[in-house]
């Protein structure tokens, strides 16, 4: 390790992803390790930034607003992670880092792989930073890789591999396997919403109704206009999905007949078409 400029301050980063992949990764085992190591440090008092986002996709907002709290602050701060994955996993990252540690704004701490990055870094340290991101960055493609196939497989053999819709519920079968169950008192609910819409009843008195029987949407929402529409919509209630453009047939209980439904969206269309 270089000879490094001491930090003013000090963040402690936390994060894992939604995903399964990451459980060997929890906040709790990240956590020990690092603040022993901030004690170590010398620093008492400390942010700690617990981020549950994918370091893979999207535009990681929880991660860019603790680099943006960082640049706003005075001195340098040690950004301290267990490891070079738990900070990031993807090389278009590199350069907005790489900036901040040249600008002595900030040095990265990773204590699970000993590895300390500074403005004063030997070309040793920095190309190992890069060989260990280059190492998180393959296992996430593999790991992407490996999902979607699964995913292909599941949707193939009738399996639909996400969360299920209103008045189903995902729970592990008897063999611990994930599976899709009706909802005992919202399925009912939902089935009467595609039989008085095929039967002449208008989305604003469906909203009423569902109102009435306390029919809420998966987050306990009430049902509005939209949700109603969705839920109309929806070709799982009838026995299919959709998933990456393509429709196939699930094995799941339906709660509404094909061609039920077909009229619903024949209905839908004359709604629409009449401004509804």
């Amino acid at each position: 390790m270089s000879k490094e400029t001491k930090a003013d301050a000090a963040v402690l980063l936390l994060r894992t992803s939604c995903s399964k992949q990451d459980i060997d990764s929890s906040m709790n085992q990240q956590e020990p390790p690092c603040r022993n190591y901030i004690r170590k440090l010398g620093f008492e008092k400390y942010n700690v930034y617990s981020i549950k986002e994918s370091s893979t996709r999207g535009n990681r907002p929880k991660f860019h607003k603790m680099l943006n709290d960082i640049s706003a602050s005075c001195g340098c701060t040690a950004i301290v992670c267990a490891s070079v994955d738990r900070l990031s996993r993807r090389f278009n990252e590199v350069q907005e880092l790489d900036l901040l540690i040249r600008q002595g704004k900030i040095q990265l701490h990773f204590v699970l792989d000993k590895l300390v990055l500074t403005k004063d870094s030997s070309s040793t340290e920095i190309k190992k930073f890069r060989l260990l991101l280059a190492d998180a960055e393959e296992t996430a493609t593999k790991i992407s890789e490996t999902t979607k196939l699964k995913n292909k497989f599941c949707c193939e053999h009738g399996r639909y591999p996400g969360h299920a819709p209103l008045g189903y519920e995902n729970r592990p079968d008897e063999y611990g396997q994930a599976w899709i169950y009706t909802d005992k008192q919202k399925a009912p609910l939902v089935a009467e919403i595609f039989t008085k819409f095929a039967n002449g009843g208008s989305i604003r008195q469906l909203v009423a109704w569902s109102r009435e029987v306390e029919l809420t949407s998966v987050n306990g929402k009430p049902l509005d206009t939209k949700a109603i529409k969705r839920i109309l919509q929806n070709p799982f209630y009838a026995g299919k999905f959709s998933h990456n453009g393509e429709i196939y047939e699930h094995c799941y209980e339906q709660l509404t007949e094909k061609d039920i439904w077909q009229k619903c969206q024949t209905s839908l269309k004359h709604c629409q078409n009449n401004g509804q």
